[in-house]
């Protein structure tokens, strides 16, 4: 499996408020179908579709859409808003598709959390058609002026020693191994300006960063929301709080 159980629980929970925490996805959607360029009526395949941030922009070109998911919570609301589309539950490294089903593949956001990309890539080229295209989104894991937040972060929950995030140069290699020509590749960026502290704070409250903080012990509670505050009002003098997301979009064709 490609997709873990952890990552499904994580993404059922979040299901309902997916899009105003990741706020860009609904942009960058856009973007990653404009890149794949699919005409009206390519059957067009979106893996680790979400809440349809990729899929809803293929269907506004005309394309026939299906859309797979390794989140029941996400696949029910998904088949709830389209029901235009096909829509089901699957592993991105198991399909479950016969070969050459599909004009174009695209994922967002989805390699960089999968267990094994190389495994997926597979499956991407192998329902794909000679010719056809693979669109997918990365993003870039750079923390910009919020730097201040993440080394809180680690201050008081520790963590930050995992494995090292996937690279746009190496997502690049995969496709290759996977069977494709070499992609092309495009860089996007997303800001996101709010207004004042307390608009952060709620930004995190959607991630549900309040209530992991209240479980800790009373003084420690105290002491993160006191150096939170201290160090978003000084983001906020200095040149405002920005929520700097940025990704790259890679283009694949099969031979």
């Amino acid at each position: 499996m490609t997709s873990t159980e952890e990552g499904r629980q994580k993404y059922d929970a979040l299901a309902d408020r997916y899009e105003e925490i990741y706020f860009y996805v609904a942009d960058v959607g856009r973007e990653l179908v404009s890149l794949a360029e699919p005409p009206a009526g390519a059957r067009l395949l979106d893996v680790g579709a979400g809440r349809g941030a990729v899929a809803r922009a293929a269907l506004a070109r005309g394309c026939a859409v299906t859309a797979v998911d390794a989140s029941a919570g996400m696949v029910s609301r998904l088949a709830a808003d389209f029901p235009e589309m096909v829509v089901r539950q699957g592993d991105a490294g198991a399909l479950g598709f016969p070969a050459d089903s599909f004009d174009v593949v695209t994922a967002g956001f989805v390699v960089q959390v999968l267990a094994s990309p190389a495994a997926a890539l597979a499956e991407f080229r192998r329902v794909l058609v000679p010719g056809g295209t693979v669109a997918i989104s990365l993003e870039r894991q750079e923390v910009g002026r919020l730097a201040w937040l993440h080394d809180l972060n680690r201050a008081f929950f520790g963590g930050g020693d995992g494995a090292a995030p996937l690279t746009a140069e190496e997502l690049d290699e995969l496709l290759v191994s996977a069977g494709f020509n070499p992609p092309t590749r495009a860089t996007v960026t997303i800001p996101k300006h709010l207004p004042d502290p307390a608009a952060l704070w709620d930004w995190l409250a959607l991630q549900g960063v309040p209530a992991v903080v209240d479980k800790l012990p009373t003084e420690k509670a105290v002491a993160f929301r006191e150096q939170f505050f201290r160090g978003a009002e000084k983001m906020h003098r200095d040149s405002g709080i920005v929520l700097e997301f940025a990704a790259t979009l890679h283009r694949a064709t099969a031979p």
